[in-house]
């Protein structure tokens, strides 16, 4: 076994200070235009170096270069996948970034018995569905003998082996969150997207300690999954808006979930101006009501509907065309459509989750 030995650096942040810190950045990381392709390292190294100026650091520079350098060394960030300049969070991180966007939106919430209020939900957890991996931020209640049997075939016990089983304790939803994330987003001297990115965090956090299921979705000219270890690196993308695509998102994942109450959360800026032809080719259209996209719109929308699928539409500007259009894209799926002040949104989106859960 090889083994490195390094001399401590002096000026290094301690790992609760450094994390705290970290976790400030990452929320509000891809809140303002970036240059396109800017790596997520050198993005990440900007937003520390504002939260440290914001906690009053003496020299944010050198705070924010001694955090990243612990951050890479402990983990807390790795490459995603093959994109090296791509990052993802530690679960750990990710589940502190996360807890903390709940408690700003929600500050008056706290866990309760080992989890989040759960509106509307009468007795025990009885565990009788599939087994899964434990997810960070859950209560431990531990199948012991999938956890052991897991351990065995891995010839080790560790985070990555805990399994517990699902189990009802009132009826499950699912939620597909559906983020514009083009490039109006993030201009004209307005942040959208640095509080739909939070509100995905929030969610994450409080839709998995209770068992529900969350898909979030970043659509632009074409719609794409997000996992939840690169959520808090999303950021807007000069490119239009093609709601088709994440409606169609939404309703391919939803119709999967089985027994569940399923809905789709749609947060956008603007009205539709993509769509992904047959031919795998984008068509857009930036300077109006063009028919082909608004026809392949509300064909998606009406999908979503035939699928059972509930759909809530949060738009954050106040222009009374683009308003028009979501009125009339929630009233082909029969859904909802309000209009929202961004420093708001993550709040009502929430408290409307819990009050239709009841």
């Amino acid at each position: 076994m090889r083994v490195r030995y390094a001399r401590a650096r002096p000026d290094a942040p301690p790992p609760a200070a450094a994390l705290a810190l970290a976790a400030e950045a990452l929320l509000h990381l891809g809140e303002r235009p970036e240059p396109e392709g800017l790596p997520d390292e050198e993005r990440l190294r900007q937003a520390l170096e504002d939260a440290a100026r914001e906690a009053g650091e003496a020299d944010p520079g050198a705070a924010a270069a001694a955090t990243l350098d612990l951050l890479r060394n402990r983990g807390w960030i790795e490459p995603a996948g093959a994109a090296a300049p791509r990052l993802q969070a530690h679960p750990e991180l990710l589940r502190l970034a996360a807890l903390r966007a709940l408690r700003t939106l929600l500050p008056q919430a706290r866990p309760s018995g080992g989890a989040w209020p759960r509106a509307g939900v009468r007795g025990p957890h009885e565990p009788h569905g599939p087994v899964r991996p434990w997810r960070w931020g859950e209560p431990l209640q531990l199948d012991a003998a999938a956890t052991l049997k897991a351990g065995l075939l891995r010839g080790g016990l560790t985070l990555a082996e805990l399994r517990v089983r699902e189990g009802e304790g009132g009826r499950r939803s699912a939620v597909a969150l559906l983020l514009d994330c083009s490039h109006s987003m993030v201009l004209y001297g307005v942040d959208r997207f640095g509080p739909a990115k939070r509100l995905a965090l929030a969610l994450h956090h409080w839709l998995g300690r209770e068992g529900d299921r969350l898909r979030v979705v970043c659509f632009h000219d074409v719609a794409v999954p997000v996992p939840p270890e690169r959520l808090p690196f999303l950021r807007a993308l000069p490119s239009h808006t093609n709601t088709a695509a994440a409606l169609e998102a939404a309703r391919e994942w939803l119709r999967r979930q089985g027994d569940v109450r399923r809905r789709a959360v749609l947060v956008t800026d603007g009205r539709p101006t993509a769509v992904l032809r047959p031919d795998g080719r984008v068509y857009k259209n930036a300077w109006g009501r063009d028919p082909e996209i608004e026809r392949a719109t509300h064909t998606a929308a009406a999908r979503l509907r035939r699928a059972g699928a509930e759909l809530d539409v949060y738009m954050l500007d106040d222009e009374p065309q683009a308003l028009a259009r979501v009125r009339e894209l929630a009233r082909t799926a029969r859904g909802r459509a309000f209009q929202v002040d961004p420093g708001q949104l993550g709040r009502r989106v929430l408290t409307d989750l819990l009050r239709t859960a009841r």
